[in-house]
């Protein structure tokens, strides 16, 4: 079997015979000029060495070659047939600097654990990655939206979340970046347009978010995300059992509380988050602050939102639970394709998970940028100028 694989560059093979004719135009040109000049043969006796023949042949090789050349660009292969061959995967190589330079905690936790969060992050993602991200597909809306949140006011902004993303909402603290989630969820007075879905939510009415499959994790656990003196297992179904019903079962005209598949779920979690407790019994209000948060975002899964909303979700809690709870989002948006919106003062943790990062100034969008961005321009732009960052 005999291709090309660049057979496109086989059309600069026209350039041979437009090369030709502009050569025998040339040719009988200058044969002409000669003439005029004066009698063909004293001309041919005045310059003996002339050769007609030397020319054409200089000619003919410069072509040759160009033919050549193009056919060459153009990948000639020969075989046998096409062999699809799928591929099993990639080699990766990762060198780390592991000098005492490493343990500088200008990042946090340091240089080296940083360095490691953003390898794993990479493998993370070559590993798995189903989402299908267009700038069409646009599932939250917000327009002209204010917050009277006491600290963190919003001041009418506009801000567009794409189905399957993880978007951060950064900024200094008590500028309105939180005020932007309370809001939605109408646990603070709010205006503007809110379209969630191809629906409108009235942040007027407390639950029509959450009704509507939009699930938080407040940035105050012990005030707002948690039943202190209820059970793991009771603050894990709490919300799901009133919104959605679950964990009902029906016998005959009655519904009645369906107690193993809550404890069965209940233990699912604990398993799944690593929650360290003594059993699904336990009271939430005796938990670790990281365990305590774990709790919060085991209750924001069991309704299986279509969008999960985290307010500082690894404020006060220790390394190895914030890499957990890091690594739950990360995979969720990953393999579930769960849409995420997520509120931080760390800056570092927001450029090591989200895809967008929208910055909040004085309660108003000044810009949205990509990870990847300069610490200038995130910079400035909580100092609230608004030049620059869009994605």
């Amino acid at each position: 079997m005999f291709r090309f694989a660049n057979i496109e560059m086989l059309w600069w093979l026209c350039i041979i015979p437009i090369s030709i004719v502009a050569y025998i135009f040339y040719t009988r040109l200058k044969k002409r000029q000669l003439s005029e000049f004066g009698d063909p043969n004293l001309v041919a006796q005045l310059m003996p060495d002339a050769s007609k023949s030397r020319s054409v042949w200089k000619f003919s090789m410069l072509l040759l070659a160009l033919a050549l050349l193009i056919i060459a660009s153009a990948r000639p292969q020969y075989g046998k047939g096409d062999i699809s061959i799928k591929r099993q995967g990639i080699e990766v190589m990762v060198a780390l600097d592991i000098s005492n330079s490493m343990m500088a905690e200008d990042v946090a936790p340091n240089r080296l654990g940083r360095a490691k969060q953003l390898v794993s992050k990479l493998v993370d993602d070559m590993e798995c990655d189903n989402r299908s991200i267009s700038d069409d597909d646009i599932m939250l809306s917000l327009k002209n939206f204010y917050v009277d949140m006491p600290g963190e006011k919003v001041k009418g902004i506009d801000l567009k979340l794409r189905r399957g993303e993880i978007l951060g909402i950064g900024g200094l603290a008590g500028q309105g970046k939180v005020g932007v989630p309370n809001g939605i969820l109408g646990l603070y007075p709010a205006a503007g347009e809110i379209e969630f879905d191809g629906e409108k939510i009235d942040p007027s009415k407390l639950g029509d978010a959450l009704h509507k499959g939009i699930a938080f994790v407040s940035e105050d656990r012990r005030g707002v995300g948690l039943l202190l003196n209820e059970s793991i297992e009771q603050n894990i179904i709490f919300t799901a059992l009133q919104i959605q019903g679950k964990f009902l079962k029906k016998i005959g005209p009655f519904t009645q509380f369906d107690k193993k598949a809550a404890k069965n779920h209940a233990l699912d979690m604990i398993k799944a988050l690593d929650i360290r407790c003594t059993g699904p019994d336990q009271y939430a209000g005796r938990l670790s602050g990281g365990n305590q948060q774990k709790v919060c975002l085991a209750r924001a899964i069991t309704m299986e939102p279509k969008l999960l909303i985290v307010s500082e979700p690894t404020r006060g809690i220790d390394i190895g639970a914030k890499k957990l709870v890091l690594e739950l989002l990360a995979k969720m948006n990953r393999e579930q394709g769960m849409t995420i919106i997520m509120v931080s003062s760390e800056l570092n943790e927001l450029r090591s998970l989200c895809d967008r990062i929208a910055i909040v100034s004085d309660g108003k969008l000044t810009g949205i940028f990509a990870p990847d961005a300069s610490d200038a321009e995130y910079g400035l732009a909580m100092s609230g100028v608004t030049e620059g960052g869009n994605v």
